[in-house]
């Protein structure tokens, strides 16, 4: 796991290293300035991202953080088969009785998200303004 000049974080990861890379991006974003509910927030949105990744997505999958003016970004991507457009367009989150659909909900909420996806892979992008 090496950073890359510039960014906070900068990483493939894998099922295995989910639990490292949630740590690391609380690090990271800590050192960026987020603290309290913020980085709590934050990290949750980009946790579950990054289990999506893993979960429904394909390796190779990776992890990049960085500032940007005033905020903080993070982007995630992986070459799986893209997110069903009715996944994506849900404006409320799954009942407490379905298997998943709440992430992508949750990461909406807790942070400023764009998604690019289709059948070479996905990439969420979710950004938060820094204090």
């Amino acid at each position: 796991m090496r950073t890359l000049a510039g960014s906070l974080l900068s990483l493939e990861f894998d099922r295995s290293s989910v639990t490292r890379v949630r740590h690391l991006v609380m690090v990271s974003a800590q050192e960026a300035g987020l603290e309290g509910v913020a980085l709590e927030d934050y990290v949750l949105a980009v946790h579950e991202a990054v289990t999506n990744a893993v979960r429904y997505g394909s390796p190779p999958r990776g992890i990049a953080m960085w500032r940007e003016t005033g905020t903080l970004v993070c982007e995630i991507t992986d070459k799986g088969p893209g997110i069903p457009a009715e996944v994506l367009e849900r404006e409320e989150p799954a009942t407490r009785f379905d298997f998943g659909g709440r992430g992508l909900w949750l990461m909406n909420r807790l942070a400023d998200r764009v998604v690019r996806t289709g059948a070479d892979g996905t990439t969420i992008r979710l950004s938060v303004a820094l204090p």
